[in-house]
């Protein structure tokens, strides 16, 4: 069992962080102003805004859209990071999947308002997106191109990545379903959706080991990158496949096998790579919630409250960090990025904050950037969806079952 009361004060924490991250101007910072990352990431941005969707907050989520949206490059891209004007201020390749969760976004928007007079303003900027992703099909692996995707790391994020297929996926989808409400037909949206969908069951599914792949490496190093990844769920969360797919169950039994954190509890994001990790390796909050989705879609109660228990228990003032390493972990970062010249300012800055938190000398434990507003927001969804199937649903079906009882009493009387 969870703590309920925990939980929901952590709830209400969550959606004050959205507010304190979210600009006048609409744009949300991927932390509170003055910390870690005084940035709008749209990857980020657009989480955050499904987190408001899902909490009600939709005269936030609006702002979030319209303040991205403005941003698009001629390209129908959505920049890798803006600044706080909603200025491109890219450091990074672009990454397709921000373009791919940005139209998501707007179209959940949609569906959850029934705005079609705010959709009708954005169309143009959306299906620009949208080509944006149709001229990166790779047709010959029926699979969309990105240079850069969610761990931002070139040796595993560079080519046709799992994570970006899933949510452009999803955005094709999406987009084909809005164009219908708003009368715009653009069936090669399905029909490119059901390609790539196609194209990851092709390529993406290795039979050897039973589980869907992190990436398919193409051009100058033809490789699969085969190594368990906490974002291979994105095959279920954002609707390739349901989670009562055996592939699914396989690749999420796979994940909580290698990933699951021995020290600490909780899922990493992948295996650990010496020199990779910045911070320190260990578990993430928002990738251990994305997983929890899973168990509370098909039912099963105690692997949910495994996990949320997990998170609920990891939080610190009811804030969550964007993720949790050892002392010895954490340490060895320091030393790797020391000795190689990498602590930028804001490193150094993150370094100080982690060793000056109470939990680093009372437990031991890093919490690295805390709050960062995109675990928050996957708290809220998700605890809303655990509501739904345990809480609220629950009663419901008790009050329905009473009620079945007493006409069958009456009947009996009668």
């Amino acid at each position: 069992m969870i703590d309920k009361k925990k939980a929901d004060a952590i709830y209400r924490k969550s959606i004050q962080v959205l507010k304190t991250v979210q600009l006048p101007n609409g744009g949300c910072l991927a932390t509170p102003p003055g910390a870690r990352y005084p940035y709008v990431y749209p990857r980020d941005h657009a989480i955050i805004i499904l987190g408001m969707i899902s909490a009600g907050m939709m005269k936030e989520a609006k702002k979030g859209i319209d303040f991205v949206m403005k941003s698009e490059l001629e390209s129908g891209a959505f920049p890798q990071r803006l600044d706080k004007k909603g200025n491109d201020a890219s450091y990074k390749p672009i990454q397709i999947d921000g373009t791919g969760l940005i139209l998501y976004a707007y179209a959940e928007y949609v569906k959850a308002t029934n705005d079609t007079k705010f959709a009708e303003k954005h169309w143009d900027r959306a299906k620009r997106a949208v080509h944006y992703i149709v001229e990166n099909f790779y047709g010959e692996k029926q699979l969309i191109f990105t240079p850069n995707s969610i761990h931002e790391f070139p040796p595993t994020e560079e080519g046709l990545e799992i994570w970006a297929n899933c949510t452009c996926h999803a955005a094709l989808e999406k987009m084909y379903e809005l164009g219908e409400l708003l009368n715009h037909k653009h069936n090669e949206w399905k029909e490119l959706a059901i390609t790539v969908k196609e194209g990851i069951m092709r390529y993406m599914w290795n039979d050897r080991i039973g589980t869907f792949i992190k990436n398919v490496r193409i051009k100058e190093s033809s490789s699969a990158l085969v190594d368990t990844d906490a974002s291979e769920y994105a095959v279920a969360d954002y609707g390739v496949l349901p989670d009562d797919d055996p592939r699914v169950r396989s690749t999420v039994k796979d994940i909580e096998k290698d990933l699951w954190n021995k020290d600490l509890g909780g899922l990493c994001r992948y295996p650990k790579y010496e020199g990779r990790n910045n911070g320190g390796w260990g578990p993430w909050p928002h990738f251990t919630l994305m997983v929890a989705r899973h168990f509370i879609r098909l039912s099963d109660k105690k692997r949910a409250d495994k996990y949320m228990k997990w998170v609920i228990d990891h939080t610190y003032g009811n804030l969550i960090p964007e993720h949790l390493a050892t002392k010895k972990e954490f340490e060895e970062y320091v030393t790797d990025f020391t000795q190689a010249g990498l602590l930028r300012k804001d490193r150094m800055i993150m370094i100080e904050n982690v060793r000056k938190h109470p939990m680093f000398k009372k437990k031991g434990v890093a919490y690295v950037i805390i709050p960062l507003a995109w675990p928050h927001a996957e708290f809220i969804r998700t605890y809303n969806l655990y509501k739904e199937a345990f809480i609220n649903g629950k009663k419901v079906k008790k009050k329905a079952v009473k009620k079945k009882a007493k006409k069958k009493v009456t009947k009996r009387k009668k």
